[in-house]
């Protein structure tokens, strides 16, 4: 992995002036200016925390500070955006004007878009947690408890990344090297549940000992809640269980159960969500307000999937997600339409709006999917589960449930607004009612359908869910002009597996990378390569 120096040391910059000591230990306390702070006096008011910790958070998922430029928001709409978020049919461009439509919504991967995204998903997340590491874990005055919150918050951004390539640079990482070997995705599976296993210990001692509050966290998520972190690790610690149950279902039994079985458990009030909004004193902005607004970039509108869903549901969500109750919406993978769908469905997202991490919801529907495995989920049914997510999910997005539960419904099918040409059928006929005689594939079907609509706007962890599940069905992309082996996705299986490394990658550390790509990859590196959790049949 290459955390070069010149990457690094734009995100140190802003803290260079707090790092200056004197050279001469035995004239330090001679010559210490009583007026300004040293690393020690800095460790203990919490000032380079300050500094590393927003700065971490703010890179898990790319969001930019009311403050900052437009990087993050770059950052968010290369990766998410034209990735995940098409590939799920959450949200389509208006107009696919990038590289004259061979871009990734087209399975198209061009060299300085895939240099970003991997920037983002490695170097600026670890940089900030090295730092972070040297002054909690290593420094004069050790904070576990902080450097727990820390290997959270790491390990909820460098499992997308994971989920983004397969192999990443991660034990390794840190090592003082620009050159740096990659573990295989299951090694650094089982790393997350450890470290994951670690940092609800040290923080559970804490909260035992009476200590609720993390002090000088500067923590933008909970503020150094300890209860509202621990199970929000749980909850994390669920959802990776979760996801490898295909590929290791003991492993999976294993960390589900104790996540649950917990003394304090996984999220099961709204209330616990984890969110980037405002704490330690900053406020964040909403990327795809930029990315979509019309006084803006006015680049995004309502995906032609979730539509199907929304609307053959009667969904009162619709009203939530999107603009004109998501009148009309945009096939993924179009070709460039210049003003053709200018008056296409907005999100209904303003720039003040969180940015979610986890819901509480999505807990709920992990619960529901880990009872159908047969594993311990604390007590309750699929069935109970499964409408528990429901209900929360509305009470999230402040609708009322009405007879919602009960609905036969099916989804409806996609008409284009302008050309008849990019119509299709319904994906799927599954409806919300919740049926205990169906077979178990038609109730994971239900599950995964409706966490789906629940995760809105997460386009990249939607993603995740239906590589791993093949739901929910998806309507496909208009155009395939993949340069990376992408086979045609039917809307369940095929489409994109993950995403190839960067030409960056093979010129700076080609040795490490070359190496992991034979071992973990099969020798091919490609979007149509299973990630290492990828392992159902999809017939």
């Amino acid at each position: 992995m290459k955390l070069q120096i010149k990457k690094i040391t734009g995100v140190l910059l802003a803290c260079a002036g707090l790092m200056a000591i004197t050279s001469c230990s035995e004239f330090e306390e001679i010559n210490k200016n009583p007026y300004y702070s040293d690393t020690e006096m800095e460790q203990l008011d919490g000032v380079l925390n300050g500094a590393y910790v927003p700065n971490l958070e703010k890179h898990v998922i790319p969001v930019p500070l009311k403050t900052d430029n437009t990087d993050e928001v770059n950052a968010y709409q290369v990766s998410i955006n034209l990735c995940g978020d098409s590939w799920v049919g959450y949200f389509s461009p208006r107009d696919n004007k990038w590289e004259e439509g061979a871009n990734p919504t087209t399975f198209f991967f061009h060299v300085n878009r895939t240099n970003h995204m991997f920037d983002y998903a490695t170097a600026k997340i670890f940089a900030p947690w090295i730092q972070l590491k040297k002054i909690n874990l290593n420094g004069d005055n050790p904070n576990r408890e902080l450097y727990a919150i820390v290997q959270i918050a790491k390990i909820m951004g460098l499992h997308r990344s994971a989920d983004k390539y397969g192999p990443i640079p991660y034990s390794k990482a840190g090592s003082g090297s620009f050159t740096v070997e990659y573990d295989s995705q299951e090694a650094v599976y089982h790393s997350f549940f450890e470290e994951l296993d670690e940092a609800v210990q040290i923080l559970y001692d804490f909260y035992m000992r009476g200590g609720a509050v993390v002090p000088l966290a500067s923590d933008m998520v909970y503020e150094g809640n300890v209860a509202k972190w621990i199970r929000f690790a749980n909850s994390l610690m669920l959802r990776l269980a979760i996801r490898v149950r295909y590929a290791d279902e003991e492993l999976a039994r294993k960390y589900a159960e104790m996540a649950v079985t917990n003394p304090l458990g996984v999220m099961e009030s709204v209330d616990d969500m984890a969110k980037m909004h405002k704490g330690a004193n900053f406020e964040i902005r909403n990327p795809m307000f930029q990315i979509a607004n019309p006084g803006q970039y006015n680049d995004s509108r309502m995906g032609a999937t979730i539509q199907s869903y929304l609307k053959g549901y009667n969904d009162p969500r619709i009203a939530t997600y999107f603009q004109d109750n998501g009148a009309s919406a945009v096939r993924a993978g179009m070709p460039v339409t210049a003003n053709t769908y200018d008056a296409a469905s907005l999100p209904n997202i303003q720039e003040e709006d969180p940015v979610y991490w986890m819901r509480a919801s999505e807990v709920d529907f992990l619960r529901a999917e880990g009872v159908l495995a047969g594993f311990n989920m604390g007590g309750g049914s699929a069935k109970y589960f499964y409408e528990s997510g429901i209900q929360k999910s509305f009470e999230e997005c402040k609708v009322s449930l009405g007879s919602y539960l009960n609905s036969t419904a099916s989804p409806a099918d996609f008409k284009d607004m302008k050309e008849a040409a990019y119509n299709h059928a319904a994906p799927s006929n599954i409806t919300v009612k919740w049926v205990e005689e169906d077979e178990m594939e038609k109730k994971l079907e239900r599950i995964i359908t409706q966490k789906y609509l629940a995760l809105f706007p997460d386009g990249q962890e939607a993603w995740s869910e239906w590589r791993r599940t093949g739901y929910p069905r998806q309507i496909p992309p208009v155009l395939n002009l993949t340069n990376a082996g992408v086979k045609t996705t039917d809307g369940y299986k095929d489409g994109v597996r993950r995403i190839p490394y960067p030409e960056d990658e093979y010129k700076l550390n080609n040795e490490n990378l070359t190496k992991a790509i034979q071992q973990y990859l099969g020798g091919v590196d490609n979007a149509a390569v299973n990630v290492w959790w990828d392992k159902k049949v999809k017939n």
